[in-house]
């Protein structure tokens, strides 16, 4: 009979053999990015060509326009803006998708899932392992009038390989050498080698595909749930950017107007004390000027002050270092618009409910408990496993494998489970899991039609109020000439006076609130209906048709 020959040497090789940390490091990325882009291709707008998590580089704005121009309204907090990089909306949310800490962390989690995946994947793979031991010995035995020493040499190799079929079958191969020799005396060595090979298959509990497969399945949806999470949260992620800009470019805008009353106060007050000593202004009204100004000018500062705060949490968020001067493009506020859109309450509802990616997660989720079920009932069967060996020999004192001297066999490994009370706790801990992910997902609809009705109260206040403000700034730019006028005329009242002019600041200021509120709002609805497209730089794309500018 033909005989099978391994050394004890190939088998240390194999066991010796191993990948430098860096072809670790790049199969690891092969395989992730592959399983990524896979998946990712499944989900809209998931972001699948730009999940790299390679450390970007540092922050670099010297290709942006530097700006020249010295702020009045910022005094002696000017030079925050001085030499200012400018950088446009679109710019500030490209900086942010590549700078972004929390985005970053982002990412790298999504990668950390994929990782758990492969490793579930890996064990329906033939599982190779190798080892040895090698070991001398001294022996020193007390005889009569002598000490007798003996020195030994053993060793052991053993080469494996181990199947997880998807019927729950695992198939294991395993050559084992064994090596022994006396290095004194007279010099004998002992060899043997084994071959074996075992079959283990689930008859009852734990066999078929989806017991089998639980963990790897659970694994595959984790990962899409986690793509759907970032690709949703990709969509918050540029509203809230775009969001800190605008409400930023409204502190500036708030501090200038705030600047703007102080001046006109300060170029009131010599007008206001000359009448004064003239006796046309009584000390009550010249006081009441000079405290509006007083108070102006800490308005301003504060707003000024409030500015800076903004500014310096935007570039936290765009990843820019805070000692970095940047100026907001204020030709942003120019682009926003009024509109409203093309669609209503109820459309957006149904698009939101078959568009909204974490709503498919917890409908996915109500069937992952329905499958524990289904698995946890299975298990409450007795473990019956059947079993099968077939091994190899070597002759004795050889370590070549001889097939005349084998050994086959068959049979069965019960266990009755008599104990049942694990099994059945974990069948009705998983009944109820699914109770509460079926409450879940209704809770989830039901936020999502409260998300969305608050939406459109945004729209419509928003509107409201961006009419109101237009409506407020012509009536006090009117308000305010008349009060001039008649201050100028000595029968104006001071009271009045401060009254318009702090009623046209609170309008210029509503306006843009308004205006930006809107937009905003507009963006957070079609974020919250799902239908918010980002685009590889963070920017946002439309995707409704009438709505394509």
């Amino acid at each position: 009979m033909p005989k099978v020959s391994l050394s004890l040497p190939t088998v240390l090789v194999l066991f010796a053999t191993a990948c430098t940390p860096s072809q670790m490091q790049r199969s690891a990325e092969r395989e992730v990015d592959s399983i990524l882009k896979q998946k990712s291709s499944r989900v809209p707008n998931a972001g699948d060509n730009h999940l790299d998590i390679t450390p970007a580089k540092p922050v670099d704005l010297a290709s942006l326009p530097s700006s020249s121009k010295d702020e009045a309204f910022l005094g002696d907090r000017a030079h925050i803006e001085k030499g200012a990089r400018v950088i446009p909306l679109h710019e500030a949310l490209k900086l942010a998708i590549h700078h972004n800490r929390d985005y970053q962390n982002r990412k790298e989690l999504l990668h950390l899932q994929a990782l758990d995946l492969t490793l579930e994947r890996h064990e329906f793979n033939p599982l190779l392992t190798a080892f040895g031991t090698g070991r001398f010995e001294n022996t020193q035995t007390p005889e009569i009038n002598v000490l007798v020493r003996e020195n030994t040499f053993t060793a052991t190799g053993n080469l494996g390989l181990s199947v997880l079929t998807r019927t729950g079958a695992r198939i294991a191969t395993d050559f084992t050498s064994d090596f022994l020799r006396f290095l004194t005396g007279n010099v004998t060595q002992a060899r043997d080698s084994v071959l074996a090979v075992t079959l283990t298959q689930p008859l009852l509990r734990g066999a078929g595909q989806r017991a089998t497969l639980e963990n790897l399945t659970q694994a595959e949806r984790d990962l899409m749930y986690e793509i759907r999470n970032f690709t949703q949260y990709r969509k918050t992620f540029a509203v809230d950017v775009t969001s800190k800009y605008l409400r930023t470019l409204q502190a500036r805008e708030v501090a200038r107007n705030a600047y703007r009353a102080y001046e006109g106060f300060q170029g009131l007050l010599p007008q206001e004390r000359a009448l004064a000593a003239e006796g046309d202004r009584t000390a009550s009204q010249l006081g009441l000027i000079e405290q509006a100004a007083l108070r102006y000018q800490r308005i301003w500062i504060n707003a000024v002050r409030n500015y800076e705060v903004q500014l310096d949490d935007l570039k936290i968020a765009l990843g820019v270092p805070v000692e970095t001067a940047i100026l907001l493009d204020s030709e942003e506020l120019k682009k926003l618009s009024m509109e409203d859109p093309i669609f209503g309450y109820e459309e957006s509802i149904e698009m939101a409910l078959t568009s909204r990616l974490d709503l498919q997660n917890r409908l996915d989720t109500v069937h992952d408990t329905q499958r524990r079920v289904k698995i946890s009932k299975q298990n409450l069967l007795p473990q019956i496993d059947l079993t099968g060996g077939y091994q190899i020999n070597s002759d004795p004192g050889k370590t070549s494998l001889n097939t005349d001297r084998r050994i086959a066999g068959a049979g069965l490994d019960v266990d009755l489970r008599l104990d049942k009370k694990f099994d059945r706790n974990a069948y009705k801990a998983a009944m109820i899991a699914e109770q509460a992910a079926n409450r879940e997902l209704d809770l989830a609809q039901e936020n999502l039609r409260s998300t969305l009705r608050s939406d459109w109260r945004d729209l419509q206040t928003a509107r409201l109020q961006h009419e109101a403000a237009q409506a407020g700034i012509s009536l006090s730019e009117r308000l305010l000439e008349q009060e001039q006028l008649l201050n100028e005329l000595g029968r104006g009242s001071a009271r009045d006076l401060i009254d318009a002019q702090q009623d046209l600041i609170e309008a210029r200021d509503a306006l843009n609130a308004a205006l930006i509120s809107h937009n905003l709002a507009r963006l957070n609805l079609w974020k919250d209906m799902g239908i918010l497209y980002i685009q590889k730089d963070g920017a946002w794309e439309r995707v409704l048709k009438k709505e394509v500018e």
